[in-house]
């Protein structure tokens, strides 16, 4: 198993896709047959309430794990013939797609929607009303981010005040120990909860243990990474002299939820994170 979290790529590249702007024109009489190559775009289409129109998905999805039979592989390492047997109206394809296998898709007449980069909650929004339009549900995707908008600004808006803002390590992988950064969608979870990011100042997430130390973040959230997420709060447990293990302020966040960007996963993300930072004092 790989220490890196799955999301980190997510956060650090992008490949370009050439139709991301361009509509795709569904043949809405017929029935929508729907190929994801990503587990956040397979959540989304759920939020959709176009679930049972996955006819195929990468071996990471949920959708997937409930029935092998949709697995085409894995979020890097596409099976084209399958997806081309399946006959999909429309492919989903990640920053993590390989160029060549959206070409070779598009030489087989298959639609492909790429989505974008998402480097921000606004961004995510952004990309998530694409897709309802892509799908058909362009309103249902409205509706959704204009309720996920609220909830977030009424979040914001009932924060307690603080005369100083918690410094944060927000740890999304390890060997290599993996930071949040500025410029990415996770770091909105801070700016939004009123905290400082002790990454603020890196542009790449690679970070040693020993700056973590010295820069003595007040919290840390570690995100599931399999057992290595409880293996990385012990290992913080030993460094007494950072004020978050003092206060017992380590808290463990669901990757399947935090490292999502759609913007239901987000609430939820930002919701527990400022419940850990303002009332388990």
């Amino acid at each position: 198993m790989k220490h890196i979290l799955f999301i980190a790529p997510f956060l650090l590249l992008f490949v370009a896709c050439s139709n991301n702007s361009k509509k795709i024109e569904l043949n809405k009489t017929d029935s929508l047959r729907i190929v994801s190559l990503a587990q956040s775009i397979s959540q989304d289409v759920e939020y959709l309430g176009l679930s049972k129109n996955i006819v195929g998905a990468t071996s990471y999805c949920n959708v997937s794990k409930k029935n092998k039979e949709l697995i085409i592989g894995s979020s890097t390492d596409i099976n084209i013939e399958k997806i081309l047997i399946l006959k999909p109206s429309v492919v989903l394809a990640s920053t993590l797609t390989q160029p060549n296998i959206i070409e070779s898709l598009k030489k087989n007449n298959i639609k492909v929607h790429c989505m974008g980069k998402a480097s921000s909650f606004e961004e995510i929004c952004n990309e998530f009303i694409k897709l309802g339009s892509v799908l058909g549900k362009k309103d249902t995707a409205a509706i959704i981010v204009s309720k996920c908008k609220n909830t977030i600004d009424s979040l914001r808006n009932n924060l307690p005040k603080l005369e100083v803002r918690p410094n944060v390590f927000f740890q999304i992988g390890s060997k290599p120990l993996f930071s949040v950064i500025p410029n990415t969608y996770m770091n909105d979870y801070l700016e939004f909860a009123n905290c400082k990011n002790i990454a603020s100042d890196l542009t790449s997430g690679t970070i040693t243990r020993e700056a973590v130390i010295k820069r003595n973040p007040d919290i840390i959230f570690v995100v599931t990474m399999g057992v290595v997420g409880n293996e990385e709060v012990n290992i913080w447990k030993t460094f007494k002299q950072i004020n978050a293990v003092k206060n017992n302020r380590i808290y463990i966040l669901d990757s399947d939820i935090a490292c999502a960007p759609t913007p239901i996963t987000f609430v939820e993300t930002f919701q527990v994170m400022i419940k850990n930072i303002y009332e388990n004092k």
